[in-house]
């Protein structure tokens, strides 16, 4: 009796196995699943947005994506290496091309991407490299919307190559099992005033800029819809990749001063924030971005926000220092290591990250040193930390060599002889 209740079990093993290979296969061969049930018409939306605003939430939420700089446009660009599991990811074209970006989408259509994460074309849900915002606001939605819509030189008709993004066999499987749309039907969403600065701060984190992201305990595993649910919400310790291929491991933002942010004072916050420092001086590394176009309101609200939350008095693994070569052996590839350069600006890194035209855009060695220093007194919309107090006129010289060495001759490329 006891080796026939052995082969039955066996069996039934088997066969659960078997079905659910074929569930799998099945649904490889299927794709994704679609929501026929969203139509855009649910999603009519009367508010007219301001334009300039718009393009302010744009350089928040958008840019750091769909920026393409060999265009000068939202014309989309391939991903960095941190969605490599989910497949080849590809941020698409924003701009106003009417045959490879979103010229022919109504306002409607537009709104039913944002609020629902439901494409109104093909009625699949966004993979999980390309946040929704069921939570953002009417009146935050509507300047985006505007924007995008607008006759801005970020979103004029660019018909680049078209690049679709790939998903991976497990992410069609997750897409199945746990990808979950937004809301099927507008509903009304206000925006949290100053006065509220708690409920601001969360706004801000948790519905237009996302941060739970990246710094909870995975980003595959994210909630869109109800970001609290995101497991390990704001613990940290998501692994995600740079463009060097390294591991960062998020840190967490709760009030922990273990494994948080806890021992930091509000304008160790802002400076990490906005100018992407940290308070013992390192810099924020990638994929982590600076938001210089947060107002001082916002970012206080969102330091009142994370000092709310649970700590979590668990201390995170930190991912492994950057190796640095020696000074004495190349000064200059000494510093550019030193500074977690190569976290963005890996040698085949594309887009806004890559070096190819340095030699273009700062012909000389001082225009490239003014940059680097305080990229921003170049350029309001750059992304890229102050470096000026983090090196002297001697290792800053030395830096602007390497990497102009770095674009022409190669990363190990040796200096050059005295």
């Amino acid at each position: 009796m006891k080796r026939i209740l052995l082969r039955v079990g066996g069996l039934l093993v088997v066969l659960a196995l078997l079905t659910i290979g074929a569930a799998a296969g099945l649904a490889w061969v299927l794709g994704p699943p679609t929501y026929d049930e969203y139509s855009a018409g649910d999603f009519e939306f009367e508010a007219q947005g301001d334009v300039v605003a718009g393009r302010r939430l744009a350089e928040l939420t958008c840019v750091r994506c769909h920026y393409d700089p060999t265009t000068d446009s939202l014309a989309g660009r391939r991903l960095t290496p941190e969605y490599k599991a989910l497949g080849q990811a590809h941020a698409p074209n924003l701009t106003r091309d009417e045959v490879r970006g979103i010229g022919l989408w109504t306002q409607a259509e537009l709104v039913m991407l944002l609020r629902s994460g439901v494409h109104p074309k093909d009625k699949t849900r966004l993979p999980p490299w390309m946040p929704f915002h069921p939570g953002i606001s009417d009146v935050d939605l509507a300047n985006l919307v505007a924007y995008l819509r607008s006759d801005d030189s970020w979103v004029a008709p660019q018909r680049t190559p078209e690049k679709r993004s790939e998903l991976s066999f497990r992410s069609v499987l997750q897409a199945w099992a746990q990808w979950e749309p937004g809301p099927a039907k507008l509903s009304v969403v206000e925006r949290p005033p100053e006065s509220e600065p708690v409920a601001l701060g969360a706004y801000l984190a948790n519905d237009l800029l996302q941060c739970h992201g990246c710094h909870s305990a995975s980003v595959e595993t994210v909630d869109w819809v109800f970001p609290h649910k995101t497991d390990g919400f704001y613990q940290g310790g998501a692994k995600v990749t740079d463009l060097a291929g390294n591991t960062v491991v998020a840190p967490g933002l709760t009030p922990s001063p273990k494994a948080g942010i806890g021992g930091w004072t509000y304008e160790e916050f802002r400076r990490a924030l906005i100018e992407g420092v940290t308070p013992v001086g390192k810099i924020v590394r990638w994929p982590m971005p600076t938001y210089p176009r947060l107002t001082e309101g916002e970012v206080s609200a969102m330091y009142a926000y994370f000092q709310t939350l649970s700590p979590n008095n668990t201390p995170l693994k930190r991912a492994p220092p950057y190796r640095v070569s020696p000074k004495i052996v190349d000064p200059g590839r000494h510093e550019f290591e030193r500074l977690g350069c190569p976290s963005c600006h890996a040698p085949d890194a594309l887009g806004p990250l890559s070096l190819d035209k340095v030699p273009e855009k700062y012909p000389d060695d001082a225009s490239l040193i003014e940059y680097i220093s305080d990229p921003r007194f170049v350029d309001p919309d750059a992304w890229m930390g102050a470096y000026g107090k983090l090196a002297s006129e001697e290792e800053m010289a030395a830096l602007a060599e390497y990497v102009r060495r770095r674009v022409e001759r190669g990363p190990y490329a040796p200096p050059p002889k005295e």
